[in-house]
């Protein structure tokens, strides 16, 4: 009887005695404390100081600990805010690793559930601690995790402020040798500049003496010069000029009536419709085609008009029909009232004067055909003069009734057709 009151007093005291558990804090300022928890879930607040105390009121000797805020809450004091963590130690889990806890990382994502052992670190981020039961030595992990932490922490630091003054370094030392370059750059180009504004005044000082005005213009690269002339006499002129003054590598002198026939016929030879370049404008230059062109092939054409001219700014392309050139043809002929043929060819027309002219007309008469042919160039219409000679007109003779003719005091001619 006495036993059986013994046993059940003892299994009593077990129940009423509480397992007490030692939690480790293994960062922030409270590195190594230790806190003697019993076995109840606890609510840990991991923060700044500053953020739970009221600067205005003193603080008193029963609120300088974390419990005062709320029950089983612990504050533990940080230098960066942490994710609250919630620790159950009122109900252990038990499995094939040993005894643990269930515990909870809260922040502003939500919750994540983790299982923490018995004398081994839990590690969130920064956060760092331990626990185990009351009257167990640590585990070496946990006595000895600040040692080589903190070495390692140290040494990682060091490491991290020396790649940083590198990069820092390594980065001014970048920029200053980009500031420098573009400073020289910048420096040459100016330069550069002024020494061919310097040139260009220069070349047109010098060729103001010419026989007709001269066009001096820079390519858009801006490596060359160009003196541009109307008429051959006045390149020529130029030509030597620029001779003289020893400027014939950067400065090319440019006949544009040549230089418009040879870029009309290369384009001509490459398909494109163009009948003639008008240079009244030389750096604005319009070039006329005879039949109207897509866009893709009118910007073809202008981009290889621009690559032949290079100091022209932009192109302009207009369309002048082969109708309205036939029209402007037959009228200019009608004028001198001759006898003319129209004759369809592969590209256009051809325009055959055949008549008996004089020497008036036909000087007139070419003048005509040469103004038509500079303006719209031939390959459209072609002109063809072909005379009704009779070598008597305007010359000095004399019928005869015996059958010759007296022509000058030296010529006599005897017409072979005549019979008696």
């Amino acid at each position: 009887m006495n036993s059986n009151v013994k046993d059940d007093f003892a299994a009593a005291h077990s129940e009423s005695v509480q397992q007490n558990y030692t939690l480790k804090v293994l960062f922030g300022p409270m590195v190594g404390c230790e806190l003697l928890l019993p076995a109840d879930d606890y609510f840990l607040i991991i923060k700044p100081g500053a953020d739970l105390q009221d600067k205005t009121t003193a603080l008193s000797s029963e609120q300088q600990h974390a419990a005062h805020y709320a029950l089983n809450t612990l504050y533990i004091p940080y230098s960066i805010d942490a994710p609250n963590i919630i620790l159950r130690l009122s109900h252990p889990i038990e499995d094939e690793d040993g005894h643990g806890f269930q515990l909870e990382v809260q922040d502003s994502s939500g919750g994540v559930k983790h299982v923490i052992k018995e004398n081994e670190v839990f590690s969130h981020d920064t956060v760092h601690f331990a626990f185990k039961r009351e009257g167990d030595n640590w585990s070496e992990s946990v006595a000895n995790f600040n040692l080589l932490p903190v070495v390692v922490k140290d040494e990682e630091e060091d490491s991290l402020i020396q790649n940083f003054k590198k990069k820092r370094n390594k980065i001014f030392l970048t920029g200053g040798c980009i500031i420098l370059f573009l400073f020289i750059i910048a420096a040459v180009v100016c330069y550069k500049k002024i020494e061919y504004e310097k040139q260009v005044l220069t070349l047109t000082n010098v060729l103001s003496g010419a026989p007709a005005p001269l066009l001096v213009v820079k390519s858009r690269d801006k490596q060359e010069i160009f003196v541009l002339a109307h008429r051959l006499k006045e390149m020529e002129w130029a030509t030597q000029a620029i001779y003289k003054l020893n400027e014939n590598n950067r400065v090319i002198p440019v006949w544009l009536w040549q230089q418009s026939q040879d870029i009309i016929k290369r384009l001509s030879q490459l398909g494109y419709p163009v009948l003639q370049l008008d240079y009244n404008s030389p750096l604005h230059p319009v070039i006329y085609v005879y039949h109207q062109m897509s866009s893709d092939e009118e910007q073809r054409l202008k981009k290889a008009l621009m690559k032949e001219i290079l100091y022209a700014v932009n192109v302009s392309i207009k369309v002048k029909n082969k109708n309205q050139l036939l029209a402007e043809a037959r009228q200019g002929l009608d004028r001198f009232h001759v006898h003319y043929r129209q004759i369809t060819t592969a590209n256009g027309y051809a325009l055959i004067v055949r008549d008996a002219l004089n020497d008036t007309v036909l000087l007139a008469l070419r003048n005509f055909i040469a103004e038509f042919n500079q303006k719209w160039g031939s390959n459209v219409i072609n002109f063809s003069i072909n005379l009704d000679e009779n070598w008597l007109q305007n010359k000095s003779y004399v019928d005869s009734s015996e059958g010759y003719l007296f022509m000058n005091p030296r010529h006599w001619y005897f017409p072979l057709n005549n019979s008696r």
